[in-house]
C-alpha cells in the first residue's frame, strides 16, 4: 500500500515538472534563439572573414583581434567615445541630482513636475533627433538665436569638429528623467533624524549635503553611474541620425554598424563587439573599485 502511494506521488510530481517545462517554454526558446544562439555565434563570426560581398569565408582565428588593435580607427573612435561618456555621464548624474533635489522640496505641483521630468525619457530617439537637428541648426537654429540676442555667434554644432560631440552631450541630458526617479527615491529614504541631529549641531546646508545626503544615497549614485556609463558607451542613434558619424563623433558602436551593414565585413565587426564588451567590462570593473572607497550602505 505504502508503494503505490509512493508512485502515486512520483508520478504526480512529473506531472508538475513537465507542465512546469511547457510553461516555461516560451522563455527557454526565446533565451535559446534570441540569446544563447546568437552570443555563440558571434564568437564563431569574430574569427572569420564573414562578409556580405562573399559567400566563401575561412577561418581566421584571432587575426581579426590583432588587426583591430592595429587599426587606426578603432583607436579614434574608442577616444572619441571616451570622450563623450566622460562629459556625458557626469553632467547627467549632476543635472539628475539637481532636479531630484528641486522636486524633493515641499512645493505645489511636485507629482506634475515629476510626469514632465520622466516624459522625455519615454519619446523615441529619432524623433528627440529630428528636434534636436532643429536646435543646434548653425544657420536659424533655436540655440542660436537665443545666443544672438546676447550677441553671441553660435557655432555650426553639429558640422563642427570641436562642438559635434558637445552637441550631442546636451542632447543626452534630455533624457535624465529615469535618473531623477531613482535619485529621488533615494532621498526620500533618508532619515529625517539625521538631518535634525545637523541642525542641532549648527550645521549648515552645505554641510548636511555632503556629511549625509550624499553618503545616504551613494548606493543609487553608483547605481546610475554605472548603468550610465554602460549606456554612454554604446552610444550609436545620434550619431547615425544627426552627424552620420562625421566631426569626431565616430563613436566605438556606430564604427561597428558601419562595418557590418556598410562595408559587410561581418566577421571584423564581430570582433569589434567584443573588444567594445571588453572595454565596458573593464571601465565597469573601475567602477566597482570606486565603489568599496565612496559608497556607503547603512546596514
Amino acid at each position: 500500500m505504502e508503494e503505490v502511494k509512493v508512485l502515486k506521488h512520483h508520478k504526480y510530481n512529473r506531472n508538475e515538472t513537465i507542465m512546469g517545462y511547457l510553461f516555461a517554454l516560451p522563455w527557454i526558446l526565446g533565451f535559446v534563439l534570441l540569446t544563447a544562439f546568437p552570443f555563440g555565434y558571434s564568437i564563431y563570426l569574430a574569427m572569420t572573414n564573414m562578409s556580405t560581398n562573399s559567400l566563401i569565408y575561412e577561418f581566421r582565428g584571432l587575426k581579426n583581434f590583432a588587426t583591430i588593435l592595429t587599426d587606426p580607427d578603432m583607436w579614434t573612435s574608442i577616444r572619441n567615445t571616451f570622450w563623450y561618456a566622460g562629459m556625458s555621464v557626469p553632467l547627467c548624474l549632476i543635472l539628475a541630482l539637481l532636479l531630484a533635489m528641486l522636486l524633493h522640496a515641499k512645493v505645489k505641483g511636485t507629482k506634475v513636475y515629476r510626469a514632465l521630468f520622466y516624459i522625455p525619457t519615454l519619446v523615441s530617439i529619432v524623433p528627440v533627433s529630428l528636434l534636436f537637428m532643429q536646435i543646434f541648426n548653425g544657420r536659424n537654429g533655436i540655440l542660436n538665436t537665443f545666443l544672438a540676442v546676447f550677441g553671441i555667434h553660435g557655432p555650426s554644432w553639429l558640422n563642427d569638429w570641436n562642438w559635434a560631440t558637445p552637441a550631442l552631450v546636451l542632447m543626452s541630458m534630455w533624457s535624465c528623467g529615469g535618473l531623477v526617479v531613482v535619485f529621488l527615491a533615494a532621498l526620500t529614504d533618508v532619515p529625517v533624524s539625521l538631518y535634525e541631529a545637523a541642525d542641532l549641531d549648527g550645521a549648515s546646508k552645505l554641510r548636511k549635503f555632503f556629511t549625509i545626503t550624499l553618503p545616504m544615497i551613494s548606493p543609487m549614485i553608483f547605481y546610475n553611474l554605472l548603468t550610465n556609463a554602460i549606456a554612454a558607451f554604446q552610444v550609436f542613434a545620434q550619431p547615425m541620425l544627426m552627424t552620420n558619424g562625421d566631426y569626431n563623433t565616430n563613436y566605438f558602436g556606430y564604427l561597428i554598424f558601419e562595418m557590418a551593414f556598410t562595408t559587410g565585413r561581418l566577421g571584423y565587426a564581430s570582433a569589434m563587439g567584443w573588444v567594445m564588451l571588453v572595454i565596458i567590462l573593464c571601465v565597469s570593473f573601475v567602477i566597482r573599485l570606486l565603489q568599496k572607497k565612496f559608497v556607503f550602505y547603512n546596514d
